[in-house]
């Protein structure tokens, strides 16, 4: 949406939720400013739907008029952690805090902010102290109320970050038996998992999570990679094409789509969905050029694999196997010094590489 839409935008929503402004001076002359709630009604709607420049203009608004309001300051500072405005968020958190200590969700919020600053920190080793001073404050929080699931949320992704991945699990699984319906909890342990390397209960914990919110994206994007990963590939490309559904703009997941439909030797749909994830992100991908060019080799298209590949080796050229699959593509054009040039480059980047073995033994 525009940068100028939330004007009208704004107006509009204080006008659904029953607010006073005027539709225009004819039909109501008097205009009244509207309230602290419509205010905090209006940037809540914005919050929850991405506009967060809008959703500042209505939490700075309703501070105007109660400077000390702590939904407000609430509200603004969750806004300003969305924009990366992280000194300003636990400023007016902090300050929040100080009204009014008795309302958990504030500390999760500037325990979050805290994580965030360490997560967009360059030297991470410097920011991890972010990172401890995130679980001094979710320490305080647990103390005002101990059956906030959020908090165990929180604290699990903070474990997570310092890589104590048995006290995330066991976070999380804190915040699950307070909530076991939180869609959210169920992703970040099955994240969890996946880093311990449990295949098996991360997937039953995704299909868990999809099951509470089938419209979650970022769920249905990690759920088909890891049945992906397992091998089943048709329930795979069910939810990776629901998550494309959800989220057309998402490049990652239709590279994902891409790769399961080269792995079912689905060449054309796989040629179709990895052109898509390369027109949304042409830089941010070298593994779709990689397979967009295998699928093109599968399918007969040498030249169009050739170029493809060449494409991967130019975004990633320390990888081994994009080496060795354009060495293939150029074998299929007959170019075989060039193919054994590429086959010679993968063997020094993996020197143990056996398919390149043995394809540079046929060319000699």
């Amino acid at each position: 949406m525009r940068k100028r839409s939330w004007i009208w935008l704004l107006t509009l929503t204080m006008a659904m939720i029953g607010s006073s402004w005027a539709q225009s001076e004819q039909a109501q002359p008097e205009q009244k400013e509207p309230s602290v709630k419509a205010y905090l009604l209006v940037g809540d709607v914005y919050y929850s739907s991405g506009e967060y420049d809008a959703a500042m203009i209505a939490f700075r608004r309703a501070l105007e008029k109660e400077p000390n309001n702590v939904y407000a300051l609430y509200g603004l500072g969750r806004t300003q952690l969305k924009m990366h405005q992280f000194t300003a968020a636990i400023e007016n958190l902090k300050r929040a805090i100080a009204i009014d200590g008795s309302y958990a969700p504030l500390y999760v919020a500037l325990a979050q902010a805290y994580t965030d600053r360490y997560l967009y920190a360059e030297d991470k080793t410097a920011a991890e102290k972010f990172l401890d001073q995130a679980l001094l404050i979710l320490d305080d929080a647990r103390t005002i109320d101990p059956n906030y699931h959020a908090i165990y949320n929180q604290r699990g992704l903070v474990y997570q970050y310092k890589g104590e991945l048995d006290k995330a699990e066991a976070a999380f699984k804190q915040a699950l038996a307070i909530a076991p319906d939180d869609a959210v909890v169920r992703y970040n342990l099955a994240q969890v998992y996946l880093s311990q390397g449990k295949l098996d209960e991360a997937l039953d914990m995704l299909a868990q999570g999809v099951a509470l919110d089938p419209a979650s994206a970022q769920l249905q994007l990690l759920y088909g990679k890891v049945l992906a990963v397992k091998g089943r590939l048709v329930e795979a490309e069910q939810a990776l094409a629901k998550a494309t559904e959800l989220a057309p703009l998402n490049a990652s997941t239709w590279l994902n789509l891409g790769q399961v439909y080269y792995l079912e030797k689905k060449f054309a749909e796989a040629i179709d969905t990895l052109d898509k994830a390369i027109e949304l992100d042409p830089l941010g991908f070298p593994e779709a050029y990689f397979y967009l060019g295998r699928s093109h080799l599968e399918a007969g298209h040498v030249d169009d694999a050739r170029l493809n590949l060449t494409k991967a080796i130019k975004l990633a050229p320390d990888n081994a196997d994009y080496h060795y699959w354009l060495a293939r593509a150029l074998i299929a054009a007959g170019e075989n010094d060039a193919a054994r040039t590429e086959l010679e480059r993968a063997l020094e980047l993996a020197p143990n590489h056996q398919e390149a073995k043995k394809a540079l033994s046929a060319l000699k």
